[in-house]
């Protein structure tokens, strides 16, 4: 009982105090950005997301302060020793600002997503960091030799007092992260799994992103290590000879090689696109190529497109598209680090791109010929679309992006149109910060379906064949988190309900393309992954 009142509970009001103080630094930080892209913060919202965040994602950051601090606060033991007690409160104050840099500098560099949201810039890190001087001051104070005495003046008593002091200041949070985190949410219907068979062409694949199907009857699917297969529908592959390709930047199931996708006339052009990651770990983007596909292997590759670089390995989109008029379309993220450059158009970050099939920026582009911007860009605010496909039915684009923690969405594409990431959106931060207060805002685009909590759509495609004829005009969305394939029903172009296909195999999806003869295929994903078909029941049951 002693020990928890000399060190243990001076060492949770240290955490809890630096923590509170921290969420309140992330809060403003955040809400700083959005008031430089013109968002309205007025000092009430001001003010409600400061307590949300406090509520929400202090509990989170109180626990990283603990790690943070705990290692920290014990070299200041050892440093106070030799110092004299002038400089005590100085010791425990650089050793907790210390500790915090560091915690947050190893959180940058392992995790891929900035997991703190404030220390992506150097002035944010070091202002997140300073924090820790007022747990560093309050735990020197309350350790110190006099604050020792009073306690033992105290007796039995204030030991007692302290103790359900400590217990409070660990159960507060935990019931305020509870209370504050966010619901499981509705969960759709699964579909019949007596109205449809499922079929596994391939197995073994390792990590594979896209599928395109060749005029032969095999199917081409790329893996994100850089190989391209050519796999029939007995299941037999071989690897297409990729001699000549730009190199691929590749990160575990991050980034690589991941579209491909052929030219709508490679009857006679034998064209193909496919996109990739260049560049290197600290400076990397996306990159579209063409080739010709002369057997089992490509020719006269051409780079037709490299985005503009970002810093981390993350969010990359690398869908593409073919519109009615021939031309392109690029699904871009907004790589992660520096999301408000998805509300910035003189580079390609968080923006949907079209380029005609020769690379060249057509001149009816929304942004072509205004200084200073990319005149590639055909929409911006985008987080990271990963799905996209073309209606011709409708004559509508249609994304599928991921949110961060929760708003994930459909969006119809508009030229021009801002679909407001980060400014708007229904998703918080993993650490269950508020990315923005806004989930509609004048000048932004709605989204026409949003899945919160978070499903992760890996791709989409609009069913148009002829074997389930029920489906047509429905939406199919891979879900990698979810482990589902998504039937998005429509009414005209209205979406009406969704339908869970697949739940029962509990794997992730990847990606989904209708075939020429109208059955449905699909990527599971991961180093042991799946080309599945899906066709109508047996007739026999």
């Amino acid at each position: 009982m002693k020990q928890i009142s000399q060190r243990v509970i001076p060492f949770l009001v240290a955490v809890i105090a630096t923590a509170a103080v921290a969420s309140v630094v992330q809060t403003q930080i955040n809400l700083a950005q959005l008031v430089e892209l013109g968002a309205p913060v007025a000092v009430s919202l001001r003010a409600l997301t400061t307590l949300e965040d406090l509520a929400r994602f202090g509990p989170v950051m109180a626990a990283i302060t603990a790690a943070a601090l705990l290692p920290a606060l014990l070299v200041g033991h050892q440093a106070a020793r030799v110092a004299s007690s002038a400089w005590r409160m100085v010791v425990f104050a650089v050793v907790a600002v210390g500790g915090l840099w560091l915690a947050f500098w190893l959180m940058r560099s392992v995790i891929p997503m900035p997991a703190i949201a404030a220390t992506r810039s150097l002035l944010g890190h070091t202002l997140m960091s300073l924090t820790g001087i007022v747990g560093g001051l309050l735990y020197a104070a309350m350790t110190s030799p006099r604050a020792q005495q009073s306690r033992r003046a105290a007796g039995t008593r204030g030991h007692w007092r302290r103790l359900w002091t400590g217990l409070a200041l660990v159960l507060v949070p935990a019931i305020l992260f509870i209370i504050m985190a966010p619901g499981a949410g509705d969960r759709p219907a699964p579909g019949d799994p007596g109205g449809y068979r499922v079929q596994t062409i391939a197995t073994g694949l390792n990590r594979p992103w896209s599928v395109a199907f060749l005029p032969d009857g095999r199917a081409l699917v790329t893996e994100m290590s850089g190989r391209l297969l050519a796999i029939a529908a007995d299941g037999s592959s071989s690897a297409v000879a990729l001699d000549g390709l730009p190199p691929i930047f590749h990160q575990r199931g991050v980034i690589g090689l991941m579209e491909v996708a052929l030219d709508p006339a490679f009857e006679q052009s034998g064209l193909i696109y496919l996109t990739m990651g260049y560049g290197g770990p600290g400076a990397n983007g996306t990159r579209l190529v063409r080739a010709k596909l002369v057997g089992d292997r490509i020719e006269d590759v051409r780079v037709l497109f490299s985005s503009t670089l970002k810093s981390r390995a993350g969010n990359n989109g690398g869908r593409i598209a073919f519109l009615g008029d021939g031309t392109l379309v690029l699904t871009l993220g907004d790589g992660g680090s520096r999301r408000e450059d998805a509300q910035n158009i003189d580079n390609h970050l968080g923006t949907l791109v079209r380029i005609d099939r020769a690379g060249q920026p057509p001149a009816d582009n929304p942004f072509h010929g205004r200084p200073g911007a990319a005149p590639e860009i055909y929409s911006l605010g985008h987080r990271n679309a990963q799905g996209i496909a073309y209606d011709p039915a409708t004559d509508e684009l249609l994304v599928t992006e991921h949110g961060p923690r929760g708003g994930d969405e459909i969006n119809r594409i508009v030229p021009g149109g801002n679909y407001g990431w980060p400014v708007v959106t229904g998703g918080i931060d993993y650490p269950f910060g508020r990315v923005s207060p806004f989930r509609h805002l004048a000048g932004y685009r709605e989204a026409m379906l949003e899945w919160t909590p978070s499903i992760a759509p890996a791709g989409l495609a609009v069913y148009d064949g002829a074997l389930f004829a029920d489906w047509q005009g429905d939406l199919l969305v891979p879900a990698l988190k979810e482990r589902t394939l998504r039937r998005v029903l429509r009414d005209g172009g209205r979406i009406v309900g969704q339908q869970l296909l697949l739940a029962e195999m509990g794997e992730r999806m990847r990606d989904v393309k209708v075939a020429p003869d109208g059955s449905i295929y699909v990527l599971t994903d991961g180093i042991d992954a799946r080309l599945l078909r899906l066709v109508p029941p047996s007739p026999n049951g």
